[in-house]
């Protein structure tokens, strides 16, 4: 199994990326940053997640995060074990940890972070290199873990929250 590609036909794995697609999308419509994400386990959806840095003023506070929080709380656990996460987009290095400390199984994700436009908003670009590198060296201890499954409208979160940004100007 590559890192970039996922080959599954399974039709489940695609529904629930379009649904983070969806919560990314209609968390951009609110003015916060366009991203989602669900937690799943034995085919049904545990929690879901979205982005509220913004919001929060909480550089932590990415969908992902927010969705292993959700599960946790809703199943009144520590570990997720054998649960698969499913993201609107490429899970950052915060990301990605906390889905390996949770005993997440998988990350699946439906845009590639090539396809995330200059959002506008202030971010230390001094700690890119850095983050990028831990980015790199979590998938390579465990390359089988993050996964890219193409969706249909994976952009759109991002062209809604550039296009409700532009209204507010």
């Amino acid at each position: 199994m590559s890192i970039d590609r996922y080959n599954a036909d399974d039709s489940a794995e695609h529904r629930f990326l379009a649904q983070a697609v969806r919560l990314a999308a209609d968390n951009a419509a609110t003015g916060q940053l366009p991203f989602g994400a669900l937690v799943v386990r034995d085919g049904e959806v545990v929690a879901t997640g979205v982005n509220t840095a913004l919001r929060d003023h909480d550089p932590t506070a990415h969908a992902e995060v927010a969705a292993v929080r959700n599960a946790c709380r809703e199943l009144g656990v520590l570990h997720l074990t054998g649960a698969v996460m499913l993201s609107s987009c490429e899970p950052c290095a915060i990301c990605h940890a906390v889905a390996a400390s949770a005993g997440i199984t998988r990350i699946v994700y439906a845009a590639p972070k090539e396809l995330v436009p200059d959002l506008g908003y202030p971010a230390p670009s001094d700690n890119g290199p850095l983050l990028t590198a831990m980015q790199q060296a979590l998938r390579g201890l465990a390359p089988e873990q993050v996964i890219h499954l193409p969706v249909d409208a994976a952009d759109e979160p991002f062209t809604r929250y550039l296009s409700t940004m532009e209204a507010h100007s």
